[in-house]
């Protein structure tokens, strides 16, 4: 991939994609065209920061209390045994009802709508187009299961982060939008990219359901 952007601007868009090591991708431009840079590490990415230290603590549930059952339920469909059974439209469906579990964690009053597309770049899973307020999933790449979930929950943190760095009321406004205007690309500074707050929260946020998507593998 190729051409830069800022995340801030109106035409940039969010997008995981897969290159081989479990890096994400974020992507500015026409996501119908390779014309992006990827930006997203993947869930090993080396940060330490927490989502826990760095946002507010109302937001984002411990995926491993008791009281996660509504999570449980969820994800039960994204098991590799369950997936692979599932029609297109209700991996579809699962997709979007993980979104809205997210949506109501995160307290996102204006979350992204789901678009499935067949015409994205070969090998990126999807992304969050802040323009549109829209959340772009590759149809071509849910063969992955637990992809499918990490892309859903990291983008739909990306968009809850859109949205608190408008809020004057969120104790983290200042410091997302500082991360959104001063966004370290991975062609210049990987481990700068990898380590600022906005992908780290986002990383530790999906890995938190992959994590849980495991402890169900486990107990079946």
């Amino acid at each position: 991939m190729t051409e830069g952007f800022e995340i801030n601007s109106d035409s940039s868009s969010d997008m995981r994609s897969d290159s081989g090591n479990d890096v994400g991708a974020d992507f500015g431009g026409d996501l119908t065209h390779n014309n992006g840079v990827d930006l997203n590490a993947g869930a090993d990415g080396g940060s330490e920061a927490s989502i826990r230290e760095t946002t507010d603590d109302d937001v984002g549930e411990d995926l491993n209390d008791d009281g996660a059952e509504q999570v449980d339920s969820i994800l039960d469909n994204f098991q590799d045994g369950k997936w692979s059974e599932l029609s297109l439209e209700e991996q579809k469906q699962s997709m979007k009802d993980l979104a809205d579990y997210v949506a109501a964690d995160t307290g996102n009053e204006n979350p992204p709508e789901i678009v499935f597309r067949d015409d994205m770049p070969e090998g990126s899973y999807g992304g969050f187009n802040p323009e549109s307020n829209t959340m772009e999933i590759n149809v071509n790449m849910l063969d992955d299961s637990a992809e499918a979930a990490d892309t859903v929950a990291h983008e739909m943190w990306h968009a809850y982060q859109g949205q608190a760095s408008k809020d004057p009321n969120n104790p983290c406004a200042q410091e997302y939008q500082e991360g959104f205007d001063n966004y370290i690309s991975p062609e210049y500074d990987f481990e700068g990219y990898e380590n600022q707050m906005v992908e780290a929260e986002a990383r530790d946020y999906a890995q938190g359901f992959k994590d849980r998507l495991d402890g169900l593998k486990g107990a079946a």
